[in-house]
C-alpha cells in the first residue's frame, strides 16, 4: 500500500481544491460560451447593479401599458364597429321615414314602421355588444348590459304617451321621456363613464363613451317614435301616423351629424392609443438591446477563458496522478 504522509495529505487537499475551482471556471466559460450571457452579472457590472434594475423596471412598465393600451385599443374599435352598425340602420330607413306623409296608402306607413322597430332592436343589439366578455357602452359597469329589450322600451314610451292624439304630442312625450333622468338614464342599466386609460408615460385615453352619449340617445329616441306606430300609436288617424313617421325621419337626419361627431372623437382616442403603442414598442426594441448588451459575453474572451481552465485543468491532472499514483477513473470520481 502507498502511504501517505502528512505533507502528502496538505498537497493532496490543495490539488483537489483547485481542481475545483478550475471545473467551475470551465463550466461558467461553458456556460458563456453557449447562451452568449453572463455567468454572473454582478461581477462584470463591478457590483453596480442599478442600471441593469432601471432598464428591467422600465420594461415591466412598458408591460403594463401594453396590457392596457391593447385593451383600450380592443375597446375603441368595437365602440366604433357599433357606431358604424347604428348609423347604418339610421341611413337605411330615414329616407323612407322623411317621404311617408307621400305616402299613398296607410299600409306603406305600417310597413315603415315595422322596419324601424326591427332596426331599434337591432340598434339596441349593437349598444349591448360585448368585447371578451365586458360591455362596451356600459362605463364602469361592463358586466352588464347597457340597455334592455326594445319591447320594453317601447312599453315604457307607451306609457309616458298615453293620451297623446297628435304626432306632435306623441313626438315631444318620446323626447321628453328620453331628457328625463327618471326616462331613459333609469332605462340605462350602465354605470359612470370608464376613468382615463394609462397608455404610455404620463399619458392617458379617454374611454368615456356609454350608451347614454347624447348622440345615441337621440337616434333611439327617432327609431323608437317610428317603432311605436308598429305598437298602435295613433292608430286609426292616418295622416298623424303619417307625421309622427316624418318627425321621427327629421329625427333621425339631425342626429346624424352627432353620430359622425362621436365617431370622430372615438376615432382620435384610436390613433392616441396607436401612436402611444408604436412609441412604446420602439422604447420596448431599445431598453431590450441595451438589457442584452448589458449581460451579453464576449464570445471570444469566453472561448479564451475556457480553453485555458481546460489546459490546466489538465496539468493539474497531470500534477495529482503523480502526487496519488492515481488513474483517470479513480480521480474523475
Amino acid at each position: 500500500m502507498t502511504k501517505i504522509s502528512l505533507g502528502d495529505a496538505s498537497l493532496t487537499n490543495l490539488l483537489a481544491r483547485q481542481s475545483s475551482a478550475l471545473r467551475m471556471t470551465v463550466q461558467q466559460a461553458s456556460n458563456e460560451v453557449a447562451t452568449g450571457r453572463q455567468t454572473d452579472l454582478a461581477q462584470s457590472l463591478r457590483g453596480d447593479v442599478s442600471p441593469l434594475l432601471a432598464v428591467d423596471a422600465s420594461l415591466k412598465r412598458l408591460e403594463s401599458f401594453k396590457v392596457t393600451s391593447g385593451d383600450a385599443a380592443f375597446l375603441t374599435s368595437a365602440q366604433q364597429a357599433a357606431l358604424s352598425g347604428l348609423s347604418s340602420l339610421a341611413k337605411g330607413i330615414t329616407t323612407a321615414l322623411l317621404g311617408s306623409r307621400d305616402f299613398p296608402t296607410p299600409v306603406q306607413v305600417d310597413a315603415v314602421a315595422a322596419d324601424a322597430r326591427g332596426r331599434l332592436s337591432s340598434a339596441i343589439g349593437l349598444l349591448n355588444s360585448q368585447a371578451s366578455g365586458r360591455a362596451i357602452f356600459s362605463g364602469v359597469a361592463t358586466d352588464t348590459v347597457p340597455l334592455g329589450s326594445a319591447d320594453d322600451l317601447l312599453a315604457a314610451l307607451e306609457t309616458a304617451a298615453a293620451g297623446a292624439t297628435s304626432a306632435g304630442q306623441v313626438a315631444t312625450a318620446v323626447s321628453n321621456w328620453f331628457a328625463n333622468p327618471a326616462g331613459f338614464e333609469a332605462f340605462y342599466q350602465g354605470g359612470a363613464s370608464l376613468n382615463p386609460v394609462p397608455v404610455a408615460p404620463g399619458e392617458e385615453a379617454e374611454l368615456a363613451t356609454t350608451a347614454l352619449d347624447p348622440a345615441i340617445r337621440d337616434t333611439l329616441s327617432s327609431l323608437a317614435m317610428a317603432a311605436l306606430l308598429d305598437r298602435g300609436m295613433l292608430s286609426g288617424n292616418a295622416v298623424e301616423r303619417a307625421a309622427l313617421a316624418q318627425r321621427a325621419g327629421q329625427g333621425l337626419l339631425t342626429s346624424e351629424d352627432s353620430r359622425i361627431s362621436l365617431a370622430a372623437r372615438i376615432g382620435t382616442v384610436e390613433g392616441q392609443i396607436e401612436a402611444a403603442r408604436t412609441r412604446n414598442g420602439a422604447e420596448e426594441t431599445a431598453l431590450g438591446i441595451i438589457r442584452s448588451e448589458t449581460g451579453s459575453a464576449d464570445p471570444y474572451e469566453a472561448a479564451t477563458r475556457l480553453e485555458a481552465a481546460k489546459s490546466q485543468l489538465e496539468s493539474l491532472y497531470l500534477v495529482t496522478t503523480r502526487v496519488s499514483k492515481l488513474s483517470l477513473m479513480e480521480f474523475l470520481r
